[in-house]
């Protein structure tokens, strides 16, 4: 009986008329959906930091000795921890991405307009405006009904992270590299290469 009700839905209306029966799930996918930026901040400031540190202690060490195999070692694992930091992010934005259908679908249902608010006036968003108008416009009597034509409308691909957040940790991520590519040509250059001829 349960499943069945499940797969039908309720009365969307009758929904909108009762009071908010999915107010609960609104606020936990709302908690999950920060707690998944969050975790994805905490990532990227981690394998930042770590990042800089391997690079620093590795570069002391080799101008300690002298050796330019361990510089380079430095250069290589400072930009591979800061890159694997940026692809962790992408990977938990994602799944923040694959959340919006669900909530779009909850605040048609209660009456919000909070988060279809803010992804209508993403900047450069016309994928996001496009796919809030589409969601807005479906006309479905059962809540189980309106879920499946939203979900339908849904393409990540739609949701780039180059909208988002992660754009600014990707360009961290480049001119960390840089920096550090930088320094290692700054320090190798002139000592094996400036006395040639």
């Amino acid at each position: 009986m349960e499943e069945r009700q499940w797969e039908a839905g309720w009365e969307v209306d009758e929904v909108k008329k009762t009071g908010p029966h999915f107010q609960m799930e609104y606020l936990a996918i709302q908690e999950q959906r920060v707690a998944l930026i969050r975790s994805y901040n905490f990532w990227y400031v981690f394998g930042v930091a770590a990042s800089l540190s391997s690079y620093w202690l590795l570069m002391f060490m080799a101008l300690s000795v002298s050796s330019l195999p361990l510089i380079v070692a430095a250069g290589v694992i400072g930009t591979t921890i800061v890159w694997f930091a940026y692809h962790v992010v992408i990977n938990i934005d994602r799944g923040v991405v694959a959340l919006y259908p669900r909530i779009v679908f909850l605040e048609l249902l209660l009456g919000y307009d909070f988060y279809r608010d803010y992804l209508r006036r993403r900047p450069r968003g016309g994928t996001e405006r496009s796919f809030i108008e589409k969601c807005e416009q479906i006309n479905a009597e059962t809540t189980g009904e309106l879920w499946r034509e939203i979900y339908s409308q849904f393409n990540a691909k739609d949701f780039p992270g180059s909208r988002r957040l992660t754009a600014h940790f990707r360009l961290a991520a480049v001119l960390t590299t840089i920096m550090y590519w930088v320094i290692i040509g700054i320090i190798v250059l002139p000592q094996y290469f400036g006395h040639v001829g």
